[in-house]
Protein backbone atom coordinates (compact mmCIF):
# COMPACT_ATOMS: atom_id res chain seq x y z
CA UNK A 1 0.00 0.00 0.00
CA UNK A 2 1.22 3.49 -0.75
CA UNK A 3 1.03 6.61 1.39
CA UNK A 4 -2.25 7.87 -0.07
CA UNK A 5 -3.99 4.51 0.36
CA UNK A 6 -3.00 4.20 4.00
CA UNK A 7 -4.04 7.80 4.70
CA UNK A 8 -7.42 7.31 3.00
CA UNK A 9 -8.09 4.03 4.82
CA UNK A 10 -7.39 5.70 8.15
CA UNK A 11 -9.70 8.60 7.29
CA UNK A 12 -12.44 6.17 6.28
CA UNK A 13 -11.98 4.19 9.48
CA UNK A 14 -12.06 7.34 11.62
CA UNK A 15 -15.24 8.42 9.87
CA UNK A 16 -16.92 5.07 10.52
CA UNK A 17 -15.95 4.98 14.21
CA UNK A 18 -16.97 8.61 14.75
CA UNK A 19 -20.39 8.22 13.16
CA UNK A 20 -21.03 5.07 15.19
CA UNK A 21 -20.08 7.00 18.33
CA UNK A 22 -22.64 9.70 17.57
CA UNK A 23 -25.27 7.06 16.74
CA UNK A 24 -24.71 5.50 20.16
CA UNK A 25 -24.98 8.90 21.86
CA UNK A 26 -28.28 9.62 20.10
CA UNK A 27 -29.87 6.30 21.07
CA UNK A 28 -32.66 6.20 23.64
CA UNK A 29 -31.32 5.51 26.17
CA UNK A 30 -27.87 6.68 25.10
CA UNK A 31 -25.06 4.11 25.18
CA UNK A 32 -22.52 6.58 26.50
CA UNK A 33 -19.69 4.13 27.16
CA UNK A 34 -19.97 2.90 23.58
CA UNK A 35 -20.04 6.48 22.28
CA UNK A 36 -16.98 7.59 24.26
CA UNK A 37 -14.99 4.48 23.34
CA UNK A 38 -15.68 4.82 19.63
CA UNK A 39 -14.98 8.56 19.56
CA UNK A 40 -11.56 7.96 21.10
CA UNK A 41 -10.78 5.37 18.42
CA UNK A 42 -11.90 7.84 15.72
CA UNK A 43 -9.57 10.51 17.13
CA UNK A 44 -6.62 8.09 17.08
CA UNK A 45 -7.26 6.99 13.49
CA UNK A 46 -7.66 10.52 12.16
CA UNK A 47 -4.50 11.68 13.95
CA UNK A 48 -2.65 8.79 12.31
CA UNK A 49 -4.14 9.74 8.95
CA UNK A 50 -2.66 13.22 9.35
CA UNK A 51 0.72 11.73 10.23
CA UNK A 52 0.52 9.43 7.22
CA UNK A 53 -0.17 12.43 5.00
CA UNK A 54 3.18 13.87 6.10
CA UNK A 55 5.26 10.68 6.11
CA UNK A 56 4.39 7.04 6.79
CA UNK A 57 7.48 6.69 8.95
CA UNK A 58 5.80 8.93 11.53
CA UNK A 59 3.52 5.99 12.34
CA UNK A 60 6.44 3.82 13.41
CA UNK A 61 7.02 2.93 17.05
CA UNK A 62 10.23 4.19 18.69
CA UNK A 63 11.76 0.74 18.13
CA UNK A 64 10.17 -0.60 14.93
CA UNK A 65 10.83 -4.07 13.63
CA UNK A 66 12.25 -4.68 10.17
CA UNK A 67 8.80 -5.93 9.15
CA UNK A 68 7.19 -2.69 10.35
CA UNK A 69 9.66 -0.61 8.35
CA UNK A 70 9.12 -2.69 5.23
CA UNK A 71 5.35 -2.26 5.39
CA UNK A 72 5.60 1.48 6.08
CA UNK A 73 8.20 1.76 3.33
CA UNK A 74 5.81 0.35 0.73
CA UNK A 75 7.33 -3.13 0.65
CA UNK A 76 4.41 -5.02 2.15
CA UNK A 77 4.90 -7.91 -0.29
CA UNK A 78 8.23 -8.69 1.39
CA UNK A 79 6.56 -9.37 4.75
CA UNK A 80 4.92 -12.76 5.26
CA UNK A 81 2.06 -11.40 7.38
CA UNK A 82 1.69 -8.26 5.28
CA UNK A 83 0.18 -5.29 7.03
CA UNK A 84 -1.70 -7.55 9.45
CA UNK A 85 1.32 -7.65 11.76
CA UNK A 86 2.14 -3.94 11.55
CA UNK A 87 2.74 -2.25 14.91
CA UNK A 88 2.27 1.51 15.09
CA UNK A 89 2.27 4.16 17.80
CA UNK A 90 -0.73 4.61 20.08
CA UNK A 91 -3.24 7.43 20.10
CA UNK A 92 -1.43 9.56 22.69
CA UNK A 93 1.83 9.45 20.76
CA UNK A 94 0.04 10.16 17.47
CA UNK A 95 -1.48 13.35 18.87
CA UNK A 96 1.87 14.38 20.37
CA UNK A 97 3.75 13.79 17.13
CA UNK A 98 1.24 15.86 15.21
CA UNK A 99 1.90 18.74 17.58
CA UNK A 100 5.64 18.25 17.17
CA UNK A 101 5.43 18.69 13.40
CA UNK A 102 3.17 21.73 13.76
CA UNK A 103 -0.03 20.02 12.65
CA UNK A 104 -2.21 20.53 15.71
CA UNK A 105 -2.37 21.20 19.44
CA UNK A 106 -3.06 18.81 22.31
CA UNK A 107 -6.34 19.75 24.07
CA UNK A 108 -6.37 18.87 27.75
CA UNK A 109 -9.64 16.95 27.55
CA UNK A 110 -8.27 14.52 24.94
CA UNK A 111 -6.36 12.77 27.72
CA UNK A 112 -9.61 12.28 29.65
CA UNK A 113 -11.27 10.90 26.51
CA UNK A 114 -8.40 8.47 26.02
CA UNK A 115 -8.41 7.46 29.70
CA UNK A 116 -12.16 6.85 29.52
CA UNK A 117 -11.70 4.59 26.50
CA UNK A 118 -8.98 2.62 28.27
CA UNK A 119 -11.13 2.22 31.37
CA UNK A 120 -14.05 0.96 29.30
CA UNK A 121 -11.89 -1.36 27.18
CA UNK A 122 -9.84 -2.98 29.91
CA UNK A 123 -12.06 -2.87 33.00
CA UNK A 124 -15.55 -1.92 31.88
CA UNK A 125 -15.26 1.32 33.84
CA UNK A 126 -17.16 4.17 32.22
CA UNK A 127 -17.48 7.82 33.15
CA UNK A 128 -20.47 9.54 34.79
CA UNK A 129 -23.11 10.55 32.28
CA UNK A 130 -22.59 14.25 32.97
CA UNK A 131 -18.98 13.95 31.76
CA UNK A 132 -19.69 12.07 28.53
CA UNK A 133 -21.02 15.01 26.54
CA UNK A 134 -17.89 17.03 27.24
CA UNK A 135 -15.66 14.10 26.26
CA UNK A 136 -17.54 13.60 22.99
CA UNK A 137 -17.42 17.33 22.24
CA UNK A 138 -13.65 17.30 22.78
CA UNK A 139 -13.31 14.47 20.28
CA UNK A 140 -15.52 16.21 17.72
CA UNK A 141 -13.66 19.52 18.08
CA UNK A 142 -10.26 17.86 17.69
CA UNK A 143 -11.40 15.93 14.62
CA UNK A 144 -12.76 19.11 13.06
CA UNK A 145 -9.43 20.85 13.71
CA UNK A 146 -7.55 18.11 11.80
CA UNK A 147 -9.80 17.85 8.75
CA UNK A 148 -8.27 20.88 6.94
CA UNK A 149 -4.91 19.09 7.11
CA UNK A 150 -6.51 16.37 5.00
CA UNK A 151 -8.39 18.71 2.65
CA UNK A 152 -11.70 17.55 4.13
CA UNK A 153 -14.69 19.47 5.45
CA UNK A 154 -16.67 18.68 8.62
CA UNK A 155 -19.89 18.51 6.57
CA UNK A 156 -18.37 15.71 4.49
CA UNK A 157 -16.93 13.84 7.49
CA UNK A 158 -20.04 13.87 9.69
CA UNK A 159 -22.66 13.83 6.90
CA UNK A 160 -26.14 13.72 8.49
CA UNK A 161 -24.59 14.07 11.96
CA UNK A 162 -22.98 17.42 11.14
CA UNK A 163 -25.63 19.63 12.78
CA UNK A 164 -25.73 17.42 15.87
CA UNK A 165 -21.95 17.53 16.26
CA UNK A 166 -21.79 21.27 15.66
CA UNK A 167 -24.47 21.87 18.26
CA UNK A 168 -22.76 19.51 20.71
CA UNK A 169 -19.49 21.44 20.50
CA UNK A 170 -21.14 24.88 20.62
CA UNK A 171 -23.33 24.05 23.61
CA UNK A 172 -20.51 22.42 25.52
CA UNK A 173 -18.12 25.27 24.70
CA UNK A 174 -20.65 27.93 25.74
CA UNK A 175 -21.26 26.18 29.06
CA UNK A 176 -17.54 25.79 29.68
CA UNK A 177 -16.89 29.46 28.92
CA UNK A 178 -19.65 30.53 31.31
CA UNK A 179 -18.30 28.35 34.11
CA UNK A 180 -14.74 29.47 33.40
CA UNK A 181 -15.71 33.16 33.47
CA UNK A 182 -17.56 32.62 36.76
CA UNK A 183 -14.49 30.97 38.28
CA UNK A 184 -12.29 33.85 37.19
CA UNK A 185 -14.67 36.41 38.74
CA UNK A 186 -14.84 34.50 42.04
CA UNK A 187 -11.05 34.24 42.16
CA UNK A 188 -10.66 37.95 41.46
CA UNK A 189 -13.10 38.72 44.27
CA UNK A 190 -11.10 36.48 46.61
CA UNK A 191 -7.89 38.25 45.60
CA UNK A 192 -9.44 41.65 46.25
CA UNK A 193 -10.69 40.52 49.66
CA UNK A 194 -7.25 39.21 50.65
CA UNK A 195 -5.24 42.19 49.45
CA UNK A 196 -7.61 45.15 49.25
CA UNK A 197 -6.77 46.57 52.67
CA UNK A 198 -3.00 46.04 52.40
CA UNK A 199 -0.34 48.58 51.55
CA UNK A 200 1.70 48.03 48.39
CA UNK A 201 4.61 46.54 50.31
CA UNK A 202 2.34 44.30 52.39
CA UNK A 203 0.55 43.13 49.26
CA UNK A 204 3.85 42.27 47.59
CA UNK A 205 4.98 40.29 50.63
CA UNK A 206 1.70 38.37 50.94
CA UNK A 207 1.59 37.49 47.24
CA UNK A 208 5.23 36.37 47.27
CA UNK A 209 4.64 34.19 50.32
CA UNK A 210 1.48 32.56 49.02
CA UNK A 211 2.76 31.96 45.50
CA UNK A 212 5.97 30.27 46.56
CA UNK A 213 4.56 26.73 46.44
CA UNK A 214 1.99 24.89 44.31
CA UNK A 215 -1.39 23.78 45.59
CA UNK A 216 -1.48 20.06 46.45
CA UNK A 217 -2.63 17.75 43.66
CA UNK A 218 -2.15 14.16 42.52
CA UNK A 219 0.34 15.38 39.87
CA UNK A 220 3.94 15.65 40.99
CA UNK A 221 5.42 17.71 38.15
CA UNK A 222 4.92 21.49 38.54
CA UNK A 223 5.57 24.21 35.94
CA UNK A 224 5.48 27.94 36.86
CA UNK A 225 2.66 29.94 35.27
CA UNK A 226 0.87 33.24 35.64
CA UNK A 227 -2.60 33.10 37.17
CA UNK A 228 -5.25 34.22 34.64
CA UNK A 229 -7.36 35.74 37.43
CA UNK A 230 -4.97 37.69 39.66
CA UNK A 231 -1.79 37.59 37.53
CA UNK A 232 0.23 36.26 40.45
CA UNK A 233 2.85 33.53 40.07
CA UNK A 234 1.33 30.07 40.35
CA UNK A 235 1.86 26.52 39.10
CA UNK A 236 0.46 24.11 36.53
CA UNK A 237 0.71 20.49 37.64
CA UNK A 238 0.73 17.54 35.29
CA UNK A 239 2.70 14.68 33.85
CA UNK A 240 5.61 14.38 31.50
CA UNK A 241 6.04 11.99 28.61
CA UNK A 242 9.17 11.06 26.71
CA UNK A 243 8.98 11.91 23.04
CA UNK A 244 11.28 11.04 20.19
CA UNK A 245 15.01 11.75 20.22
CA UNK A 246 15.14 12.67 23.89
CA UNK A 247 12.34 15.23 23.75
CA UNK A 248 10.19 15.57 26.90
CA UNK A 249 6.59 16.80 26.73
CA UNK A 250 4.57 18.30 29.57
CA UNK A 251 0.84 17.57 29.74
CA UNK A 252 -1.07 19.91 32.08
CA UNK A 253 -3.72 18.37 34.29
CA UNK A 254 -4.31 20.91 37.08
CA UNK A 255 -3.72 24.59 37.77
CA UNK A 256 -3.82 26.08 41.23
CA UNK A 257 -3.15 29.57 42.58
CA UNK A 258 -2.68 29.95 46.32
CA UNK A 259 -3.16 33.71 46.14
CA UNK A 260 -6.70 33.89 44.71
CA UNK A 261 -7.57 30.18 45.21
CA UNK A 262 -8.36 29.63 41.52
CA UNK A 263 -8.21 26.02 40.37
CA UNK A 264 -8.60 24.77 36.79
CA UNK A 265 -8.83 21.29 35.29
CA UNK A 266 -9.72 19.62 31.99
CA UNK A 267 -11.02 21.94 29.27
CA UNK A 268 -10.67 24.94 31.60
CA UNK A 269 -6.93 24.62 31.04
CA UNK A 270 -7.47 25.01 27.29
CA UNK A 271 -9.52 28.16 27.85
CA UNK A 272 -6.63 29.53 29.92
CA UNK A 273 -4.25 28.57 27.09
CA UNK A 274 -2.40 26.10 29.31
CA UNK A 275 -1.64 23.41 26.77
CA UNK A 276 0.76 20.55 26.31
CA UNK A 277 4.20 21.64 25.19
CA UNK A 278 7.75 20.44 24.83
CA UNK A 279 10.11 21.08 27.72
CA UNK A 280 13.09 21.18 25.38
CA UNK A 281 14.65 24.64 25.40
CA UNK A 282 17.93 24.21 23.55
CA UNK A 283 16.32 24.48 20.13
CA UNK A 284 13.19 25.99 18.68
CA UNK A 285 10.61 23.89 16.89
CA UNK A 286 9.99 25.11 13.35
CA UNK A 287 6.22 25.35 12.85
CA UNK A 288 6.73 25.17 9.08
CA UNK A 289 8.81 21.99 9.23
CA UNK A 290 8.04 19.33 6.68
CA UNK A 291 10.14 16.31 5.73
CA UNK A 292 12.34 16.54 2.66
CA UNK A 293 10.97 13.69 0.60
CA UNK A 294 14.06 13.76 -1.65
CA UNK A 295 15.99 12.22 1.22
CA UNK A 296 13.39 9.67 2.34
Amino acid sequence: MNQDEIRDELVSSAQRWARTAVDAYLEEPADQDFAVHHMAVAVEHLAKACLASVALTLLATPKPSVQDLLVLGGQEDKVETGRAGLRTIGGAEAVTRLAQVGKGEVPALLAALRDARNGITHMGWGRPSDECRGLLAAGVAYIDSLLPQLAKEPEWFWENHYDVCKGLVEKTTDELKLRYAAKIRRAQATFAKKTGSLSASEKTAVVASLSAAPLPSRWLLHIPAQCPACESSAFISGRDKSGDYGDIWFFPRYFGCRVCELTLTGPELDLAEMRAHSLRTEEEVDDDWEPDFDFM
